[in-house]
């Protein structure tokens, strides 16, 4: 006989009484076996429900212990629980609380998502494939792509269906009425069929608990859409997280309104010229460097010496400072092919100290980079043309020297 599931007849009730029937020890776990629960276990794409037991005689509970984990395996729910169990036996008396705010929460979730997905159904002719509902996030996945106007469209159906406070009822049909009945479901069922209908909008097979109430759900936000696997994925919030993921967002844009000093109705257009300035200004930076390493390049032709540089006819290796590494990279490129027989590169001043960029036509780089981690302590790799990295202390002229004589053996 399985676990009596009193959230399906009782979804608003926060406490319960039962009895210890198993106690099961699975390596560092202890789970409970109760004759009857509150907690919905992990199922149909849902997190289980929090909460705490409290175990112990008829007289006192002695022992409470955090619940982590609701799980239901062959129709037989585990609560698996933090604290010791040590003294607790089979027999002993159970009170179940749970947390009925992340209870309701939850239940908001999923009634909201019964609404969207047989709104697509509706409409669309969109089959709902995969549903997903944590602490963080609400997403499920239809069968056909949706366009943003389509998808947003439902959205305003749903918060209409929401506003008018539609009757939602959980119930197990006959044999028989199932027979008859049109439902939407993911899967096949084999056990009996539990049915969630929405007046008028929706009937769907759900082993979740829900509000009563479409106008308990308050209000649907989809906050993301992206194609999926020949469809679409579709992430909402719905009652008290769409209002807390509002607040997030109300915060952030007051704070960039602030930082511009325009009204919020304006943001786009004033982010749109900040980006179109920085990309500007980059592109003005990357022709000064590119100004200034054509100077260091003439300077190195014409042998005028160069501060914190080692330029011998092994090697030429400079110490650039302040530059983007897309330069860097090209500088490197472009001695690598005026000075063919010879290594090459760049540091760069870092957070993690200095930022290197070697490469040569001739010389294995795999094998500077190995001499490197080994002798000097770098971090880094790439291809036998160039390598990339990080490492604590700059190279001396002496160390670029011994490293010349070993990689070019």
């Amino acid at each position: 006989m399985g676990t009596i599931r009193l959230f399906d007849e009782k979804p608003y009730d926060n406490e319960f009484t039962a009895e210890v029937i198993e106690i099961d020890k699975r390596g560092d776990k202890t789970a409970f076996v109760l004759d009857r629960t509150l907690f919905f276990p992990e199922s149909g794409g849902q997190t289980a429900d929090r909460g705490v037991i409290r175990v112990g005689d008829d007289a006192s509970y002695f022992s409470e212990l955090e619940v982590y984990d609701v799980r239901i395996e062959d129709d037989i729910i585990y609560h698996f629980v933090d604290g010791d169990t040590s003294d607790l036996k089979v027999g002993d008396k159970a009170y179940g609380i749970i947390d009925f705010d992340y209870r309701f929460s939850n239940m908001q979730q999923h009634s909201g998502e019964h609404i969207f997905s047989g709104l697509c159904k509706r409409y669309y002719g969109c089959n709902n494939v995969g549903f997903h509902l944590s602490d963080n996030e609400v997403t499920f996945d239809f069968d056909r792509k949706l366009t943003e106007d389509e998808i947003y469209d439902i959205e305003d159906k749903v918060n209409k269906v929401i506003y008018e406070n539609r009757e939602i009822i959980a119930f197990y049909p006959t044999e028989e009425e199932i027979e008859s009945l049109d439902y939407r479901s993911k899967k096949e069922i084999e056990d009996r069929v539990r049915l969630v209908e929405i007046e008028g909008i929706d009937l769907c097979a759900c082993c979740a608990p829900h509000v009563k109430r479409t106008g308990e759900i308050g209000l649907l936000k989809v906050v993301d859409f992206l194609n999926y696997k020949g469809g679409v994925r579709i992430s909402i919030l719905c009652g008290r997280r769409a209002l807390e993921h509002y607040k997030k967002l109300d915060g952030i844009t007051r704070d960039i309104s602030r930082t511009l000093s325009a009204s919020r109705d304006d943001l786009a257009s004033e982010v749109k010229k900040l980006a179109d300035s920085i990309k500007e200004a980059e592109y003005k930076r990357l022709e000064f460097e590119k100004r200034y390493l054509d100077l260091i390049f003439d300077s190195i032709a014409l042998n005028i010496p160069l501060v914190d540089s080692v330029i011998t006819d092994k090697a030429i290796i400079l110490k650039l400072n302040d530059l983007s590494n897309k330069s860097l990279r090209n500088m490197v490129n472009k001695l690598k092919s005026e000075h063919p027989d010879r290594l090459v590169g760049t540091f760069s001043q870092s957070e993690k100290g200095y930022f290197f960029i070697i490469g040569s036509e001739s010389i294995d780089c795999n094998k500077v980079a190995a001499y490197m981690r080994e002798k000097n302590g770098a971090k880094g790799g790439g291809s036998s043309d160039m390598i990339q990295g990080t490492i604590d202390n700059e190279l001396s002229a002496s160390d670029i020297e011994i490293l010349c004589d070993n990689v070019m053996l």
